[in-house]
């Protein structure tokens, strides 16, 4: 898809979208990347388990709406051959997300309920890569279950 494309699509001159947004990076990242602010990521009253569940659910909703499907794919190469993007996509948008783990799995390891080996910061990226395959190889398993599955693997692999 081109600017020209979604101008015409949206119903808008094409000045308008390079006129706001100026690249297909820009127009894809303002569509799947900015939200309202959802608030605290960790509800530090619950316990660990419902937590990490919690963290789960976000990024299989992330994942799972129909923008960030289509507009990923086509930041792939952008993304993969310009490391400039790539980190301003990490701070601007994952950095919350990548210290809310990292805080929670400190906070279980404090608890004594997670190994002490276990890196927040990677669990993070694991969880990413797993929701985004099954979302590419298995779309017509609900966010619930997919949920679901992904919390029983990964509490079973990281808890004491």
């Amino acid at each position: 898809v081109t600017l020209t494309e979604v101008a015409r699509l949206a119903g808008v001159s094409r000045p308008f979208v390079y006129d706001n947004w100026g690249s297909k990076f820009a127009l894809v990242e303002d569509a799947i990347f900015t939200t309202d602010d959802p608030g605290p990521l960790v509800d530090d009253g619950k316990p660990f388990a419902e937590a990490i569940s919690d963290l789960i659910a976000a990024m299989v909703t992330i994942q799972s709406d129909p923008a960030y499907l289509a507009g990923v794919p086509g930041l792939s190469t952008d993304l993969y051959n310009r490391p400039d993007l790539l980190e301003q996509i990490e701070s601007r948008y994952i950095a919350p997300a990548r210290q809310a783990y990292v805080r929670l799995i400190n906070r279980g390891k404090a608890e004594g309920a997670v190994r002490a080996d276990v890196d927040g910061s990677a669990l993070l990226d694991t969880i990413r890569g797993a929701v985004m395959l099954h979302t590419l190889i298995n779309p017509t398993l609900d966010e619930a279950a997919l949920v679901e599955h992904l919390r029983s693997i990964i509490l079973h692999g990281i808890t004491t």
